[in-house]
């Protein structure tokens, strides 16, 4: 056993995304066969040794969070019952993941302090690697793939210091924000509405290859135009919350948190043009955020609200709680609507054989509205999580994909309520 520091972005997701409400993200995987409990949980104890962020368990050691990581040989794998759990207990062996199936899928709850939606894939990767091995699909040693490490490459960036001045980067504290006028349903529950968009992936970059643009913009260009069809949205701005990954920008590679964010507003001029117009001015917005200049101030911003967290003498069982209303009224005041979408997943020929589909989400506490989109399988599987009861501008988003693209399908996955983390 061992008792080391966290990264500074795991260590401010646990100040800032801790409590009832907490950010657990689920990564769902669907199989062409039925399965096996006792293989599942010895493939993610495989998984786990390969990974060693995954069987961390959190400790506060002198106002900081720390992460007390050591062997493991159990690991909650349970069967399907919707109940939410209390991350970080004795319900999930102490550990901040686990993992739940059905007849034909599974589901890695996992909180978000641990990794990154890429991270969370990557782990997935090693666990179906290492399941496919157990049931003998497979011949492959799964503990020697995929460990994607789990160094602190961020303060790295933060060393060598800033690229260059900002560009041109988007502040929403200057700006007037829109946001969507519906009755949220409090902070008192991780109570959630989710409904599931199927785009076919083909279509999709056709389109977007066609207008000189990406998946994000053009998905931006669509639900921007939907929101200003749904409300009276004047002269304010849409603006989107999209995290970004650091890991190419900054070339490093890490198996932990890894992403910051960049803004990007949808403004009353789109109105003027066309989806395709939209299309490609939104990525020309994009490509300006996305320079490595505004994104280093992001990274120092955060390593600065972190600096400002633990110099407060105030104790973490006060603080966090503080922190995290702080951190969601902020968000809130800035941002309209989130996207999330972590790029191309596969797992390898052999695996992909036995993997039908692949979908993630997490609650929308900061905002109504929490888009997580993964790319499997020919399809980029939308999950929108809502935390009001209206249907009406989902639906309508989606009837803005399929004037686009009418394959598109729409699903109401009803009711849903995500795990919580006590501090």
């Amino acid at each position: 056993m061992k008792t080391g520091e966290l990264s500074f972005l795991d260590e401010l997701m646990y100040w800032g995304r801790s409590g009832k409400q907490a950010t657990v993200l689920e990564m769902n995987c669907v199989l062409d066969q039925a399965v096996k409990p006792d293989a599942l949980h010895e493939a993610m104890l495989e998984a786990m040794r390969v990974h060693d962020n995954f069987r961390t368990r959190p400790v506060i050691v002198d106002h900081r969070f720390r992460a007390v990581t050591d062997d493991v040989d159990k690991v909650l794998v349970i069967s399907e019952d919707g109940r939410p759990r209390h991350l970080g207990t004795e319900e999930t062996e102490g550990l901040m993941l686990y993992a739940t199936y059905g007849d034909n899928d599974f589901t890695l709850h996992v909180f978000h302090g641990v990794a990154d939606l890429r991270g969370i894939y990557a782990f997935l990767k090693t666990v179906l690697r290492a399941y496919a091995r157990i049931l003998g699909l497979l011949q492959t040693d799964a503990s020697r793939l995929d460990n994607t490490h789990s160094d602190y490459f961020v303060e790295e960036v933060l060393k060598a210091g800033s690229p260059g001045n900002t560009i041109g980067k988007f502040n929403p504290e200057k700006h007037d924000i829109f946001h969507l006028p519906e009755e949220n349903y409090g902070e008192e529950t991780t109570r959630q509405r989710i409904f599931e968009v199927d785009i076919p992936l083909d279509q999709m970059l056709a389109f977007t290859r066609e207008n000189e643009s990406s998946v994000i913009p053009a998905w931006n260009a669509v639900i921007g135009k939907a929101i200003r069809k749904t409300y009276d949205v004047g002269q304010k701005d849409i603006v989107c919350y999209v995290p970004i990954d650091l890991r190419p920008v900054f070339h490093f590679e890490t198996g932990r948190n890894g992403v910051t964010n960049f803004s990007l507003p949808y403004t009353e001029k789109m109105d003027q043009y066309d989806v395709k117009e939209r299309t490609m001015l939104l990525r020309c917005a994009m490509d300006l955020q996305i320079q490595p200049e505004n994104l280093y101030v992001n990274i120092a911003t955060l390593k600065g609200t972190l600096d400002q967290i633990v110099a407060n003498d105030v104790p973490v069982s006060v603080l966090s709680p503080m922190v995290v209303k702080n951190g969601r009224r902020s968000d809130a005041q800035n941002y309209t609507y989130g996207i999330s979408y972590p790029g191309k997943i596969a797992f390898g020929e052999d695996v992909d054989r036995i993997v039908s589909s692949v979908s993630a989400c997490a609650g929308s506490y900061s905002y109504p509205l929490w888009i997580i989109a993964c790319e499997y399988n020919g399809v980029i599987r939308m999950k929108f999580v809502q935390s009001y009861e209206s249907d009406v501008l989902t639906k309508r988003i989606y009837e803005e994909f399929s004037a686009l693209i009418p394959e598109t399908e729409f699903r109401d996955l009803g009711y849903h309520e995500f795990d919580e983390y006590p501090v």
